[in-house]
């Protein structure tokens, strides 16, 4: 096979194997998280569940353009990484799969977290059990919530991926600061962002 031929087939694979990748979908980036990969569960003490009782509420975006165009800087700062044949592709899937939504509610009972955003998540204990779910476009994800002092975390683990967001409040409860990682073996550089929504 000549050396252009060679060169075709292989941006057509990564082509290939970046569609895959890139059809995960909003809330995760499959990683490939395996099973003895995941958080272990702990304990949930009283004090773990206070900490996690404050984050119970209603929240609505409050970033502004400043972290609109954050995003965007951390797409194409990833997107940039990618073989040129396939940044626009890439470029596209990600700006798809990482919208800024407006809403966002939290709710926390005796043993468990929904994080919702404009009505869309899930609930998963918080001791950090894995739960085995679909996301909203039909993928199977695994989701754990726990808390990691006053932070509460949660991580999306898909079929090659996985995202984290880190929930973090100020210190009077009425802003909340979310940290987000996504990392994929499709994405040789992590997206990374943070979002601020403030409480209604």
């Amino acid at each position: 096979m000549s050396t252009l031929k060679l060169a075709c087939a292989l941006s057509l694979g990564s082509l290939v194997v970046l569609v895959g990748g890139f059809a995960v979908g909003s809330e995760v980036w499959a990683g490939g998280l395996h099973d003895r990969d995941l958080p272990v569960p702990a304990v949930v003490n009283q004090d773990t569940l206070e900490h996690a009782r404050a984050f119970d509420g209603d929240f609505v975006f409050d970033g502004g353009q400043k972290q609109r165009d954050g995003v965007t800087a951390a797409i194409e700062t990833s997107v940039a990484a990618l073989n040129p044949m396939v940044r626009k592709l890439g470029r596209q899937r990600l700006q798809q799969s990482n919208p800024i939504l407006k809403n966002l509610s939290i709710r926390v009972d005796d043993e468990s977290v929904a994080i919702l955003f404009d009505g869309d998540g899930h609930r998963a204990k918080l001791d950090g059990t894995p739960h085995k779910t679909e996301s909203a476009h039909g993928d199977k994800v695994k989701v754990s919530h726990r808390m990691r002092g006053t932070k509460l975390v949660e991580l999306l683990d898909g079929v090659g991926g996985d995202r984290h967001n880190e929930f973090k409040l100020s210190a009077d409860g009425s802003r909340l600061t979310i940290k987000v990682k996504i990392i994929s073996s499709q994405l040789p550089v992590p997206v990374e962002y943070d979002l601020t929504y403030k409480r209604k």
